[in-house]
């Protein structure tokens, strides 16, 4: 029985038992002046220009991609006005009211490689303070949303200063890179990154992006359409996690976990085959791989739900789970407001045990994010 169940009958007046936790929610400002406000000094008195804040810097050169709605859910663009998931309220209750979810992970988007290290680590310094002064305080009376913290994946030692900025906030809960580096994860300029967020019992996440740099780049070159390029989503993570692997991160930081959100699951079946049987015959070339690396997966990886592969016979996906052990592998993510998400959470998985939806619905991201077993009854109580 997991410890979720066994505080429920403990719960105050007021609670209710958790029963979903959504770990990848994508907050916006309502416009670049929004997010302006928050720019830390000197660079504010400096007038950025407003493409380096908002979202269209990162679609200079970007590729041409026509998804439904503009890629987000018709009915989330608030009475308010902005973009979707810009207001708060608005989002609780799609989120919260109609999909059923208890608690939301809030995963910025926007994030970007710059060619200034130092403009990096600004730009997440300035999503953190615009999510710790909004999103997570004067918006959360609940407490129902948590956060990532954001930051520059070129110069460790600023990422770190900005874990340590955030880091005992009761509602950041894990640290983000961009995944679209210069090296792989596994290589030692990342490794006070993970040394930061171990210390600090963080998680740390990766989210795919679309970025003019790596825009439609595959490892034989660019190819001619987003479509092809968002198949390579499960080669991009695989090369973090080969790499994580065989630079021996998780022997040098064994209490480190790594979420990878919104690319895809079943592509690891196949790899931890080849990996486990090249381990066995060639293990002498990568010392810091000293076990099966399929034992490290299942210790250290999580991966999300959206955008899960769906073969047409249930009982595919169901077999796969089972050769992972996606019991305790996978988490639960709508992705909102995009128009592909997961909106129904209890329609899902119906053909999985009770025991093993309970656990991706809820219990995996309650266990990794420290979150409690239950929640106010209401939007509005404190």
């Amino acid at each position: 029985m997991t410890a979720a169940v066994r505080a429920v009958d403990e719960r105050t007046p007021g609670e209710v038992e958790v029963s979903v936790v959504d770990v990848d929610v994508h907050p916006a400002p309502r416009s670049n002046d929004e997010l302006r406000l928050y720019l830390p000094e000197p660079w504010r008195s400096r007038d950025w220009p407003p493409a380096v804040l908002g979202r269209a810097a990162s679609l200079i050169a970007g590729p041409l991609y026509f998804p439904p709605g503009t890629s987000q859910r018709a009915d989330a663009y608030p009475p308010s006005g902005g973009p979707p998931c810009s207001d708060p309220d608005f989002t609780a209750r799609q989120l919260f009211d109609e999909a059923g979810v208890d608690y939301g992970i809030l995963v910025p988007r926007g994030d970007r490689p710059l060619a200034n290290p130092e403009h990096e680590a600004v730009l997440a310094a300035t999503v953190n303070i615009w999510l710790a002064e909004t999103w997570l305080s004067k918006y959360n009376p609940h407490g129902r949303y948590k956060a990532a913290i954001r930051v520059g994946p070129n110069d460790a030692e600023l990422a770190v200063r900005e874990i340590e900025r955030w880091a005992g906030h009761p509602h950041f809960v894990q640290v983000m890179l961009v995944p679209h580096v210069r090296v792989p994860f596994g290589q030692a300029q990342f490794h006070p990154i993970y040394e930061a967020a171990v210390r600090h019992n963080l998680p740390l996440a990766t989210h795919v992006n679309q970025t003019p740099s790596m825009a439609l780049l595959t490892p034989v070159g660019f190819v001619s359409y987003f479509f092809e390029y968002h198949q390579f989503y499960p080669e991009l993570y695989a090369t973090h996690l080969i790499s994580l692997l065989c630079e021996g991160v998780f022997e040098k930081f064994p209490a480190l976990k790594v979420v990878f959100m919104e690319g895809g699951v079943s592509w690891l079946v196949p790899l931890l085959w080849r990996l486990d049987k090249h381990w066995r015959e060639l293990r002498a070339e990568v010392p810091g791989l000293r076990r099966r690396p399929s034992e490290y997966v299942r210790e250290h990886l999580r991966v999300t739900t959206q955008p899960v592969e769906e073969p047409q016979q249930a009982e595919h996906l169901a077999r796969v789970l089972e050769w992972l052990d996606g019991e305790h592998l996978l988490m639960f993510a709508t992705d909102y407001p995009h128009w592909d998400g997961d909106y129904r959470p209890s329609d899902l998985f119906r053909g999985l045990p009770e025991r093993v939806r309970r656990r991706i619905l809820r219990d995996n991201a309650s266990e990794l994010y420290g979150l409690p077993p239950t929640r106010p009854a209401g939007r509005d109580a404190v």
